[in-house]
């Protein structure tokens, strides 16, 4: 454990803190915070469709009534709301939407994609087949709609009134990774009131900025003076007869109790596996894991239509591609690699070829990095765009991927990590994916320490897995795509 800077507390103070007095208890929860987000958006790209009828009934030569146009704009409402939400998809996780820097970014970058597409159908779309000023009026309101609504959003809604006030319960390695991951990571939606711990030892260390106020007789003023709406237990060990009996009065008082492990899930997006008990995999995957028969048949019709529409894709741009390979680098198009599929049996995974010919000429597996010097010009195209991927809906067609999972990693790799990392083969209970829920929150790993942090994600998409989920991991996919952001 880390040592912790004492200070030289008084006594506590049921009154500490009185600027935080006049707030609410209550504040807004992680899955509250995105609900609110995305009815904001969809209202902010409904006034944009209809800001864009109305500017150019008000524009257009051809003699018109806004209800007329508003009449017969089913398509734009149906087509044009969505598509934005769907440009904007990366902007629902919380640590970005709180940013006004990275939430400007991503609208730019929103807006660079829609207008390069709105160029194309504008150019060779037939001039009568859409109302395509319609479509430019709309992605300018877009953009100006959703940005005041996002800047509103991170100046009141991340405001401290609206910040769930926290405690902790429990200081040793459990309560202070929480205390770490609130502050770095959610310190927009969370403030930590402080930890409390029946070590005396313990009392008056500073942990993440909080002090630890003291045993669990200080457990019901505290939440009181501090205005605490929600507990997080981090107690690794057996709970004591005093502590629990403390948290039951807490619980009638209305205060929310929450396991550390649920809400470090919940802000980060990953299953924390250092502090996860050794029977884990037995207790807690196997019944989320349990799938009817209607859901395996969902998500496998899913991947047929995923394949074959991007099977129809490659064949349109293989020409291209394998034009600019062979002016660009010596070598093969595809690229063919074993890899290992679920329950460890192995099958060959076909991607576009990003390397140069001779990027592993000793026969000795590397890892990939964002910035690796073996990838060729076009390669660097191809991955930024995920397109090197593509080759892999054939893999998905033979059943051997799934669109959504676990990145397939290659044996030699996993015969090493398993020896490194806890749980590491867990992964390979479901197939592999074309894209995951590590892939669009982390990208590449390049070390053993990257790969445990990948493998957090993919605990997290084994224990939360569902059509759902697979549907807002695509929907991201494709918004990486669309925004040239990929790694």
């Amino acid at each position: 454990m880390k040592d912790h800077p004492t200070i030289s507390a008084p006594p506590y103070d049921p009154n500490y803190s009185p600027r935080v007095a006049w707030l609410p208890r209550w504040g807004l929860q992680l899955s509250e915070r995105r609900a609110l987000l995305f009815a904001g958006d969809v209202m902010a790209a409904g006034l944009a469709v209809a800001s864009a009828l109305a500017l150019w009934t008000a524009t257009s030569s051809t003699p018109t009534t806004f209800r007329l146009a508003l009449a017969q704009s089913r398509l734009y409402w149906l087509a044009l709301a969505p598509f934005w939400l769907l440009l904007n998809a990366r902007l629902y996780d919380l640590r970005a939407a709180a940013s006004p820097l990275a939430t400007l970014r991503s609208l730019l970058i929103s807006v660079s994609v829609a207008l390069g597409l709105y160029l194309a159908a504008y150019f060779y779309a037939p001039p009568s087949s859409l109302l395509r000023l319609v479509v430019f009026y709309f992605i300018l309101t877009a953009f100006g709609f959703d940005l005041a609504w996002r800047l509103m959003y991170i100046a009141v809604l991340t405001s401290r009134t609206f910040r769930r006030r926290v405690l902790i319960v429990g200081a040793g390695w459990a309560g202070e990774a929480m205390a770490q991951a609130l502050r770095e990571s959610a310190a927009e939606h969370y403030a930590l009131a402080g930890l409390i711990d029946d070590d005396p030892t313990k009392h008056g260390q500073v942990i993440a900025g909080a002090p630890v106020i003291g045993g669990h007789e200080r457990l019901l003023e505290a939440i009181r003076a501090r205005h605490v709406s929600e507990i997080v237990l981090a107690i690794t060990g057996e709970l004591r007869g005093e502590m629990f009996r403390a948290l039951l009065e807490c619980q009638e008082q209305g205060v929310d109790i929450v396991r550390m492990s649920v809400l470090y899930e919940e802000i980060l997006g990953r299953v924390p596996i250092e502090h996860l008990q050794a029977d884990w995999l037995i207790t807690s995957l196997p019944e989320s894991m349990q799938f009817n028969n209607l859901t395996r048949v969902v998500k496998r019709l899913i991947d047929l239509a995923g394949a074959l529409s991007g099977l129809m894709a490659l064949a349109l741009m293989l020409p291209g591609v394998a034009i600019a390979a062979r002016l660009t680098s010596p070598g093969p198009i595809f690229y063919r690699q074993t890899r290992t599929g679920r329950g460890g049996k192995p099958f060959t995974a076909i991607k576009f070829r990003t390397m140069a010919p001779d990027a592993e000429a000793d026969g000795l597996p590397r890892w990939a990095a964002p910035e690796d010097p073996r990838v060729t010009g076009l390669g660097r195209f191809l991955r930024r765009m995920r397109l090197d991927e593509l080759p892999q809906c054939l893999n998905v067609l033979r059943g051997e991927m799934s669109l959504v999972g676990p990145r397939p990693e290659r044996p030699e790799f996993i015969a090493q990590l398993e020896k490194q990392i806890p749980f590491y083969r867990a992964r390979l209970l479901v197939k592999p994916g074309i894209t995951g829920w590590a892939q669009i929150n982390y990208g590449y790993g390049a070390s053993v320490e990257d790969a445990a942090i990948k493998l957090q994600y993919d605990l997290y998409y084994l224990k939360h897995q569902s059509s759902w989920l697979d549907l807002i991991i695509l929907a991201r996919t494709l918004a990486v795509i669309l925004g040239f952001k990929g790694r």
